[in-house]
């Protein structure tokens, strides 16, 4: 009876010890298969696992974006280079919609996009690599990016990828960010690079104007380098410059800039002038710009646009209004209505010069009058001009010396203002756009349509997931249910071996 124990306990041994292998050996197998799973998916389906929870796609690029990736040649190589450490966390910083975004240009570029990360201060080679002449002063640059290709170098720093609110920055000194401009930035750096398109536009500064920091971004995004000039006793115009632009002034250009101004037209000059009509400029005449401009045949008209049809009037404001673009710029922009605030008249003279064609390219409706205002900005007794159609913007071209100008009588098509508040994808910035690749010659110089992506704030909104969250996700899917997975085949395990 003794015997016949010890046997059959020696068989359920044996049964056991090979129950036990089976099912160490069934968990390993099965850790094994979710893991090759997992990377077999990783590396096949790419992007169609990666999930970008962020308030309107913020950390991916959209598909023009994708598309220029796509027709650019094999081997080609852009560098983006951050001139800094890769922060561990860009949640709430100037970094939080453009290091994640870039992640995202690495990973849909096969290999044609490089995004590195090297702080100057750690390694200053990188300095006389990238700007061996130091005509960007990078060292002066640091916390920025550098887009880099085939020796040509752009720089792109964290708040040129933002649209602010001004008026908050002016009273506060702090940014309150209402758009996130990465994408297009970035896009249309590389878009030009590589395309090679060039310029150089000169903004003069010094005349009581706002600012013109937006003007710069969609002029960078056109690959147009900028340079400011500013007002001086010295006042000359550079040999290199394409196109002079001034922007918003609040007072009148100098008897000295209006010499060199003169001269430069003469020679086939570009110029874009943009002036409204506001409290801040009421009781100026423009006497030299205007005597500039009527070598065009143009003037800048003291009188303030009222529109009276409400069909054009925005929420009911005469003061600010839609302008219907005349046919002759119909292409410029994909909008017929445009906006416009404040809006100066702006006249063709009559002359017998036959070279010079002007052209109206922005105008009211027909019932439209032309006020003059006192210095507090209301009409005066009897001052209507007239009623009927009125032109905010002229287009001037003389045939002999083959100068041209574009002149705006308000600021929406160029103020920091404007474009900080409806984007760099707005349809007035659409149109001055256009207008830049005409007078710069350049109509094979467009940008990619790449639209703003819209933000509450500069702080994330902790109800929307982002880069943590889809972080937190991959996590959940390649660590949490393979280990919960073999927690239960270990409780399976468990359980029969007590069977």
């Amino acid at each position: 009876m003794s015997k016949e124990f010890i046997k059959d306990n020696s068989q359920n041994d044996t049964r056991s010890d090979k129950l036990k292998l089976y099912s160490i050996g069934s968990v390993v197998l099965l850790a094994l298969i979710i893991l090759l799973v997992n990377f077999l998916f990783d590396k096949i389906f790419g992007k169609a696992l990666t999930f970008d929870f962020s308030d309107t796609a913020q950390n991916s690029i959209s598909q023009e974006s994708i598309d220029y990736l796509n027709s650019l040649p094999e081997g080609t190589t852009i560098r983006v280079i951050g001139l800094f450490n890769r922060p561990d966390n860009v949640s709430n910083t100037k970094y939080q919609y453009i290091v994640p975004l870039l992640d995202d240009y690495v990973k849909e570029s096969d290999g044609k996009v490089k995004v590195e990360y090297i702080d100057p201060n750690e390694h200053p080679s990188i300095i006389q690599e990238l700007d061996p002449t130091n005509s960007f002063d990078l060292a002066s640059n640091s916390e920025n990016f550098v887009v880099s290709y085939n020796g040509k170098i752009r720089i792109i720093a964290p708040i040129d990828c933002y649209s602010y609110d001004q008026s908050y920055y002016f009273q506060t000194g702090n940014y309150m960010i209402t758009g996130n401009n990465a994408e297009y930035t970035f896009t249309n750096t590389m878009y030009s690079l590589t395309q090679g398109f060039s310029g150089k536009a000169y903004i003069v500064t010094g005349l009581k104007e706002e600012g013109n920091t937006y003007i710069k971004l969609v002029l960078d995004g056109m690959s147009v380098e900028t340079a400011e000039l500013q007002s001086s006793d010295a006042f000359a115009i550079p040999d290199d410059c394409d196109l002079l632009i001034l922007n918003g002034p609040n007072t009148d250009i100098t008897e000295k800039m209006y010499v060199a101004m003169t001269d430069y037209i003469s020679k086939g000059g570009k110029m874009l002038i943009a002036v409204d009509y506001s409290q801040n400029n009421v009781t100026e005449k423009y006497d030299r710009l205007n005597q500039l401009l009527n070598q065009m045949n143009v003037n800048a008209d003291p009188l303030f646009i009222y529109e009276n049809d409400p069909g054009y009037q925005r929420n009911g404001y005469a003061s600010d209004s839609n302008v219907t673009v005349a046919n002759a710029f119909a292409s410029y922009s994909s909008d017929y209505a445009l906006h416009c605030s404040n809006g100066r008249s702006i006249s063709e003279l009559s002359s017998d010069n036959s070279a010079i064609t002007v052209i109206p390219a922005l105008m009211t409706s027909d019932t439209a009058y032309a006020l003059t205002l006192d210095q507090t900005g209301n009409p005066v007794d009897d001052g209507v001009y007239n009623s009927g159609t009125h032109y905010v913007a002229m287009y001037s071209g003389n045939e002999s010396s083959g100068a041209e100008i574009f002149v705006f009588g308000t600021l929406n098509f160029t103020s920091d203002a404007y474009i900080s508040a409806y984007g760099t994808n707005d349809s007035n910035v659409e149109f001055t756009r256009s207008c830049i690749r005409d007078l710069l010659n350049s109509a094979g110089n467009p940008t990619l349509g790449i639209a703003t992506k819209t933000v509450d704030n500069f702080k994330i909104d902790t109800t929307k997931a982002t880069t943590t969250s889809s972080t937190l996700v991959l996590i959940i899917f390649m660590m949490v249910i393979p280990i919960l997975m073999i927690g239960v085949a270990v409780v399976v395990y468990t359980k029969r071996k007590n069977l």
